[in-house]
């Protein structure tokens, strides 16, 4: 295989199967219950094939040793030496079979699901082929780059009866459930607004990072990534979608790139996006890629107060307009301390030791691709606008 001539094509290996086929939950909290341990499931009982083993694989194979019930049973890149890194990293006891293409690794009819790691851009074409094979899937974020791949792969879940789950992780974190729980119990009122910011100090890799000579890292390139909003926003983005509890209707945004020290890159390094929801409530997100030290926290404005979530805690505070008297029976101001303020990583585990009661049959999937898609909604209707310089009708995305 000549390495400096791989593609998307090469990678997923589709052949014959390139053509095979192209609502907020009501108890968003009861739906992504942490994973109860009196269910008892033997060590290896599903067997997983993780395809894509890139820097995201290393974090999800991380969470995969403290879900034994899923053996990691092959992996698939193109890339020979990143399988055998890969392979290191597991702590189960078992050798994981080396595969180099999609075709090669749906045809293990030992697999009971497929965990797709790969670049954004080839979500849809391994996601489908997948579920046609009758294996189960478990996706990476986003689900795909547009609306209409995520309604191909739909058709693809609803025509094939495979079961689904997006790899939104924060809708299992601790922290992120207290807080979600915080916005349905407490006497806030009507949502307003949020403000939230995404930023670290850039997510580029070492030029000699395990990619061969000539290979390019598709993070650099906004057609296969979506920049900084697919790349960072899909997470907050999603936990916005999850507190508003409505429907994206209205996209704005700016993006671009601005920081000429980075690497060599077309993808978006900053972005400013203004969403509107069908309750009326705006969602403020801003992000980059180079910030070396600073934290913001994430803010929701309700008529009755505010909530702010950062530095492992949960900040509530209540007030009332000028000019108005304020209530008697207005509570004070709470700090709740969550368990882990972990944003990266945490939730990481619970999904997958959720997906396993899925494949058991007894949790549907969570979330699943109409969840993710809203997210995509919102991550293409932003770089459409920001090319576009207007509004985005969400409706203009199919």
């Amino acid at each position: 295989m000549n390495n400096k001539n791989l593609s998307r094509r090469n990678f997923i290996g589709l052949s014959g199967l390139a053509g095979a086929g192209l609502a907020l939950m009501n108890t968003p909290l009861m739906a992504s219950q942490p994973f109860q341990r009196e269910e008892k499931y033997a060590a290896g009982q599903f067997k997983i094939g993780i395809i894509g083993c890139g820097n995201r694989s290393k974090a999800i194979i991380g969470a995969l040793n403290s879900v034994p019930e899923l053996e990691m049973t092959a992996l698939c890149d193109i890339v020979p030496h990143k399988m055998g890194q890969r392979a290191e990293l597991i702590k189960t006891g078992v050798k994981p079979k080396f595969v180099n293409s999609l075709d090669e690794l749906l045809k293990m009819k030992e697999l009971d699901a497929i965990a797709v790691i790969t670049p954004n851009d080839t979500h849809r074409d391994i996601i489908i082929p997948a579920l046609e094979a009758g294996k189960h899937v478990w996706c990476e974020k986003p689900l795909a780059m547009t609306v209409a791949e995520c309604n191909d792969i739909l058709g693809a879940v609803t025509r094939t009866g495979r079961l689904l789950q997006v790899g939104n992780q924060r809708r299992h974190s601790p922290a992120y459930k207290t807080l979600v729980e915080v916005v349905r119990t407490k006497p806030l009122g009507q949502i307003l607004q949020s403000d939230l910011f995404d930023y670290r100090g850039d997510w580029r890799v070492p030029d000699a990072d395990e990619y061969p000579a000539g290979v390019e890292y598709w993070r650099l390139n906004q057609r296969r990534s979506g920049g900084v909003v697919y790349e960072m926003g899909a997470h907050i983005i999603d936990v916005n979608n999850w507190v508003f509890d409505s429907d994206p209707v209205s996209v704005f945004s700016m993006q671009g790139v601005n920081n000429f020290t980075l690497r060599k890159r077309d993808s978006n390094d900053y972005g400013g996006v203004l969403v509107q929801y069908a309750n009326g409530a705006m969602m403020n997100y801003g992000g980059n890629v180079y910030n070396y030290g600073a934290s913001a926290m994430d803010t929701w404005f309700f008529e009755k107060g505010s909530v702010q979530m950062g530095g492992g805690q949960v900040f509530v505070k209540y007030g009332s307009a000028p000019g108005f008297p304020r209530p008697a029976d207005l509570p004070g101001p709470e700090d709740i301390t969550i368990r882990d303020d972990n944003r990266e990583g945490d939730g990481a585990t619970e999904q997958l030791r959720h997906f396993v009661k899925v494949l058991d049959g007894k949790e549907k999937p969570y979330p699943d691709g109409y969840i993710a898609r809203k997210c995509v909604q919102v991550m293409e209707g932003s770089v459409r606008s920001s090319i576009a310089r207007r509004a985005i009708d969400v409706r203009e995305l199919g």
